[in-house]
């Protein structure tokens, strides 16, 4: 069979939306399949991708942001046209004559708006493809029909459409004012060996806390910080480890100075081994305003870890208010505030939290979602 993987990433060189479709290319390839990626060119390609073409993929890089013109240039264009306007090469993608394309979304619209030429060549040439939609920004009101009347139809005549939660699905269906009937859940696959057990608990009457994700606004880090910086939290002894890369670091470093948090703020850059994350952190905070099904969220909770979490995405599906953690109703300050307010009150109870999370995480987590995906492209089901 011929796979052909395009990646819509625009945002970062690598991110948790990535790992989907690099193990189900992977997969491919170990069942002797021939494998096709087309991702954005961020300079040097990161390691998985060189591990794909060691193995035998063909690795196309697309150009991201009309890389072609001066920065003065690529502002006016977004000023005039609200979007960065993509490079979009998708022609090699259609010269590898593929058998089926699986397109990785960072957001559930991505395709029908930001990447009409990828759907037009594929309709034109009859090539089926499945979509996976990793993100859904939830507090948007524009329906796509207003930006691009076709979107229905991407949905409609997708093979499959895979989403990451329930609450991202029913999103999508309101947004589109019709039943995604192709649609299906998927898990994203997790950067660790599932431990048998919880992680031991930290003996630190210092509270350890993390944030885990990209620097790029979109996790809320902000809206923490701002919670921490209240008078009753500066009196308390905490400290927040972020983890993770990003643009946004140094907006971070100086809002942390800002807030006067910065000694109780600590930025570990990207952490490969999430068991050590979780052997040194008490609890993840997650304040974002829009998700899927966030990764770092089930990796805590296999961990044995509880969340302050928002009311976003599927967050609620794995956060159950004092069982798994705790549920901010918005991403604003003030609601992650009292959410912040009720953990730190129940410090008490955060170890049995965390057994909690464990053993739900440890009933429904799939470990290997790429084989069922795999599966389904191949034989067309």
């Amino acid at each position: 069979m011929r796979i052909g993987i395009v990646s819509l990433m625009g945002g970062s060189p690598w991110g948790g939306s990535e790992a989907l479709w690099y193990s189900i290319a992977l997969h491919a390839l170990q069942q002797g399949d021939e494998v096709f990626v087309s991702v954005y060119k961020w300079g040097k390609p990161h390691k998985k991708l060189k591990y794909l073409a060691k193995m035998g993929a063909l690795i196309h890089y697309r150009k991201r942001f009309n890389e072609d013109i001066d920065g003065y240039e690529k502002i006016k264009r977004f000023i005039q046209h609200r979007i960065p306007r993509l490079n979009n090469d998708y022609q090699s993608i259609i010269n590898f004559k593929p058998d089926c394309i699986f397109i990785s979304q960072g957001d559930t619209f991505d395709l029908a708006i930001h990447h009409r030429p990828l759907y037009r060549l594929l309709t034109k040439h009859s090539i089926p493809y499945s979509l996976v939609c990793h993100s859904h920004s939830q507090y948007s009101f524009i329906p796509p029909s207003s930006i691009f009347p076709g979107a229905k139809d991407i949905f409609k005549l997708a093979h499959q459409v895979y989403f990451v939660s329930r609450r991202q699905w029913q999103l999508t269906e309101r947004r589109l004012v019709s039943k995604v009937a192709n649609g299906q859940i998927t898990w994203n696959p997790i950067n660790l060996q599932k431990p048998d057990q919880c992680l031991p608990w930290i003996e630190d009457d210092c509270l350890q806390m993390a944030m885990v994700g990209s620097l790029d606004g979109n996790k809320g880090q902000d809206t923490a910080f701002e919670v921490l910086s209240a008078p009753q939290w500066q009196q308390r002894k905490w400290m927040l480890n972020i983890y993770g890369e990003g643009e946004g670091k140094t907006y971070l470093e100086e809002l942390a100075m800002f807030y006067s948090i910065s000694e109780k703020v600590v930025f570990h850059g990207y952490v490969d081994d999430i068991k050590n994350i979780w052997q040194a952190n008490h609890i993840l905070l997650l304040p974002s305003a829009g998700e899927g099904m966030p990764i770092s969220l089930v990796e805590a909770m296999a961990c044995g870890r509880p969340a302050v979490v928002t009311d976003v995405g599927g967050n609620t599906e794995l956060i159950v208010e004092n069982q798994t953690g705790y549920v901010a109703a918005s991403p604003s300050t003030n609601s992650f505030a009292n959410a912040m307010e009720k953990a730190w009150l129940s410090q008490n109870t955060w170890r049995e939290l965390g057994h909690n999370s464990f053993e739900k995480i440890n009933l429904i987590l799939d470990l290997s979602p790429e084989i069922k995906i795999y599966e389904s492209l191949k034989n067309g089901k």
